[in-house]
């Protein structure tokens, strides 16, 4: 059997396809999945809801009822933390209030976001920036 030196050898690369495919996905999942969330300590007082006791000193502007594995609150914490908005979310698979906050509010997915005035269900920037806006936060 004979080769031909003119002809390249190609048979590392299909293994390197597959190295460089790897790389790329860890890459892009570091990049787009890992985000440090601030879950809500204790009972938190709902955005634009009048409270008989007194809550927290700190009260964050945003409060988001979300879950774990859930890339739209991903997306949102990225978002809030971007614009640099004071937010704490509920996990609610998790948090027992978060649960029976989820509950109270007659929940239908996850993210659900109190701004304001505002209850928005799942996430889209730019309803986020106008609810945002409309509360004086932005």
């Amino acid at each position: 059997m004979t080769t031909n030196p003119d002809k390249p050898q190609r048979k590392h690369m299909p293994g390197f396809v597959i190295f460089a495919v790897i790389i790329l996905l860890m890459i892009v999942q570091a990049q787009f999945m890992s985000v440090e969330r601030i879950y809500c300590e204790g009972e938190v007082p709902v955005p634009g809801e009048r409270v008989s006791h007194a809550g927290p000193l700190s009260a964050p502007d945003v409060l988001m009822l979300g879950a774990a594995w859930c890339p739209a609150c991903k997306a949102a914490t990225r978002f809030f933390v971007k614009n640099n908005i004071n937010y704490c979310e509920y996990d609610m698979e998790k948090n027992a209030i978060g649960a029976k906050l989820y509950q109270e509010v007659n929940g239908r997915g996850v993210p659900i976001l109190f701004i304001g005035e505002h209850r928005i269900q799942g996430f889209n920037a730019e309803t986020a920036t106008r609810a945002l806006q409309d509360a004086g936060l932005l």
